[in-house]
């Protein structure tokens, strides 16, 4: 994340709903998750509705993703990548995704 409005920056945990699914994961794709930390950060460009944080890339062209916030939301996901090319830089966010591209929002973290 670089250029101008920050991303979200909202904060959540892996909860119960999140691990069940990371379960049914291969161990070797599990323990690449759970190696990152339980913490989850949005960063998608400011929003309404769920936030979201990328797990580890998956098959070509996709990625897995937790969602997390609002009554049921906790799941996770496999979503297409965002296809947008900001200059030679990829977004990094899902297709459809709220909020501006990878290129377009800036990490609120200092």
């Amino acid at each position: 994340m670089s250029g101008g409005a920050p991303a979200c920056g909202a904060t959540g945990s892996l909860s119960a709903s999140h691990l069940d699914a990371l379960a049914r994961l291969p161990a070797g794709a599990l323990r690449e998750v759970l190696g990152a930390g339980p913490e989850l950060r949005c960063t998608l460009g400011r929003h309404a509705g769920p936030h979201g944080d990328v797990l580890r890339e998956g098959p070509p062209g996709a990625a897995l993703w937790a969602r997390w916030g609002g009554i049921g939301a906790d799941a996770v996901l496999v979503l297409q990548d965002c296809p947008a090319d900001g200059g030679g830089e990829g977004c990094g966010q899902y297709l459809s995704h709220p909020g501006g591209h990878t290129w377009q929002v800036r990490d609120p973290a200092p």
